[in-house]
Parts: structure tokens; C-alpha cells; sequence
């Protein structure tokens, strides 16, 4: 089992432990924290919310920590206390009150998890009566853009009239893929990057609850990388990732007319690696953006690859800024081609030809 599969959770947190938070213990996403906080002490709780911004950010583990102050039995009412049974129930997701959707494949087989109308039917026939054990229903719709046409439509009537005592999350990482008629009917709630230190923290304490740990550089390296998903953080695996960002700025380097072995070499071992070749050319994308901060003379807080700080600054010299300008130029073309039907062996021949001509 490698890094990722031990350590990525959903959104930002554990196989286990997603549920088992409070607003104060949701590192990051101070403006949407402050926005839930003060409608819990003013009495506005919104019927519908639509937590949307990229994926593993934390707007899940705000959802969960939202349905449990909603109902939790202590006399904060800021916060959850996360110990009372109403905190563990929901933490369990047996609450009777706490209704969790996410998408499901209908096959095996099928290429795509949705969620379907029967769902979204049998949740209103349990929405239809008042709360069962605690103050507030509370529906917790994960990857809401994945429901299908019926079931928004159907959904669409809960958002007109909604039931009472009821407060229902949408969770979106895609909302421009939702019917504009069910956007216009929530209040939407936007959830920015996670800091760098704070996906480091993240990643520490998942890894140590596996019981498992990783050196300071390898935290370091997941953290800088993770453009403030956690779930990126810890996607890749440190030592391979490591090994391939060597090869590619090798090839960035060295790669000229003079060397056309290593145009005919990258293309024709990449070519038959369909399934790594698009994160192949997001990592080239991402070292030749560096390369041109470093020839540009930019500030370190806008390098990404601070691992390879002193090894770039040597690469990026070798080329003017308009050449590595024109190599990501091409990067980006060739990752556009190839997201279709494309000859991949020779659209990568062509882009190493492209960054010879930009030399």
C-alpha cells in the first residue's frame, strides 16, 4: 500500500476520523468558519448552503462540523462538543436526524458515480416529518453537481419548499455544473486554498494516527506541492516523484538539435505510458513554470519546486525567459492535443522540436 492509499481521506480528512470535527479543529477556511459561527449565534442558519472551491479543502469536515453544532447537547452553541451522543451519532452517521448523499455507481462496470432521483425521493419522504431525536435535519449532499437531471429537478422542489427544522448542504467542487435554478436558491459559501503549513499539519497528523512518518524534507515536499489540497498533498508518491522530476529537467537541459536522441528517447518511452502522460506533462508544466520565476528573478514564495531551488536556478540560466515562455507554450498545446485522440508519439516529438526551436 503505497502513501496515498494509507493516508488520503475525503476532503481533507481520514477514512476515519472525517467526521470527528469541530470549527475549531477545521485547520484553514477562516472567512467561511466566521460566516457559519456568527449565523449560529444570531439565530440565521440558512435552509441551504452550497459549500463550493476545489476539492479537499475542508468544506466537507465544515459540513459535518455544522451538523453537529446544530444538534449537539452541550451549551455551547457555537461550536460541536464532539464527545455528547448526538456528536457521535453523527460522527457514525447513524444519527437519525443526519442524512449523508453521495454519488454511487449503479454497476461495477459503470464509468461514472451519480447520484440518482430514487435517492433524492427517499431522502424527501424522511425529510417530510419533524426532527426524530435532535433540534435540526441536516443534509449533507457530497459532489452535488453529480446529481442527474431528474434528481436535481427533483431536489429543486425540497429547495423551494423546504421542510421545517431542516438545514441542507450542497458540497461542490464543480458548481458551474449545477442548474443555475438550484444555485440561485442557496447561499453560497466559498472555500479558498488551505495554506501550505496548515496542509503540512494535515498530513502529520494523519500519518501519525496510520502510525506510520515521514522526514521533514518528504512533509516539506507534500506540503509545497499540494496547491492547498490535501488530497494532492498525498497523491503522489515522494521517491518516484522525485525521480521523475530529475529525468524531465534533464531532458529540459539537454534536449537540442544537437541531441534529437533524447526528443526520439522521451517520446517514444512516454508514448506508451498513456495513463501517467497527462500528470507527466502537468509535472513538466509545473517545472518549466518555476524555471521561468527563477530566470525572471522572482521572490521564493513563488516557486513551487523549493526542493530543487539550487539545481533550477543552474537550468533556468541556460535559456533565455522567452524560451522557457515558449516551451510552456507548448507543454500546454501538447497536453490540449492529447486530451483527445491525438498521436501521442508525435505530439511529444513535436513539442521537444518546439523547445529545440525555442532555445
Amino acid at each position: 500500500m503505497n502513501e496515498s492509499q494509507r493516508w488520503r481521506g475525503d476532503d481533507g480528512g481520514g477514512e476515519v476520523d472525517i467526521f470527528a470535527m469541530s470549527f475549531k479543529s477545521v485547520l484553514g477556511q477562516s472567512q467561511p468558519k466566521k460566516i457559519l459561527m456568527n449565523a449560529l449565534r444570531n439565530g440565521s442558519v440558512a435552509h441551504a448552503y452550497l459549500f463550493y472551491g476545489q476539492e479537499s479543502i475542508g468544506k466537507k469536515k465544515l459540513a459535518i462540523a455544522l451538523a453537529k453544532s446544530l444538534n449537539c447537547k452541550q451549551p455551547d452553541p457555537l461550536d460541536a462538543c464532539g464527545e455528547c451522543e448526538s456528536c457521535l451519532k453523527i460522527e457514525r452517521r447513524v444519527h437519525p436526524d443526519f442524512f449523508f448523499i453521495e454519488p454511487a455507481k449503479s454497476t461495477p462496470t459503470s464509468r461514472e458515480a451519480v447520484i440518482k432521483i430514487e435517492t433524492i425521493r427517499e431522502l424527501q419522504k424522511k425529510l417530510a416529518y419533524l426532527p426524530y431525536e435532535g433540534k435540526t435535519k441536516v443534509v449533507v449532499i457530497d459532489s452535488a453537481d453529480l446529481l442527474n437531471h431528474q434528481a436535481s429537478n427533483s431536489f429543486l422542489k425540497t429547495l423551494e419548499e423546504p421542510p421545517s427544522s431542516t438545514v441542507l448542504i450542497l458540497i461542490s467542487s464543480n458548481p458551474h455544473k449545477l442548474l443555475p435554478t438550484l444555485l440561485s436558491r442557496c447561499q453560497g459559501i466559498q472555500f479558498h486554498r488551505l495554506h501550505s503549513s496548515d496542509v503540512r499539519k494535515i498530513i502529520q497528523s494523519k500519518i501519525a494516527a496510520a502510525g506510520e512518518s515521514l522526514t521533514e524534507s518528504e512533509l516539506d515536499f507534500h506540503a509545497q506541492r499540494s496547491q492547498g489540497s490535501v488530497n494532492r498533498a498525498l497523491a503522489e508518491n515522494f521517491a518516484e516523484t522525485e525521480v521523475l522530476r530529475e529525468q524531465l529537467l534533464e531532458v529540459l537541459e539537454k534536449v537540442s538539435f544537437d541531441r534529437m536522441d533524447i526528443v526520439f528517447a522521451f517520446a517514444k518511452t512516454w508514448a506508451k505510458q498513456t495513463e501517467q502522460l497527462q500528470s507527466v506533462l502537468n509535472e513538466l508544466s509545473g517545472l518549466i513554470r518555476d524555471l521561468a520565476f527563477h530566470r525572471a528573478g522572482c521572490v521564493p514564495s513563488n516557486i513551487q519546486s523549493d526542493d530543487l531551488s539550487v539545481r533550477m536556478m543552474e537550468v533556468a540560466q541556460t535559456r533565455s525567459l522567452q524560451a522557457w515562455l515558449g516551451r510552456f507554450i507548448a507543454v500546454r498545446n501538447t497536453h490540449a492535443a492529447l486530451s483527445g485522440n491525438a498521436n501521442a508519439q508525435l505530439f511529444l516529438e513535436n513539442m521537444l522540436i518546439e523547445f529545440c526551436e525555442a532555445a
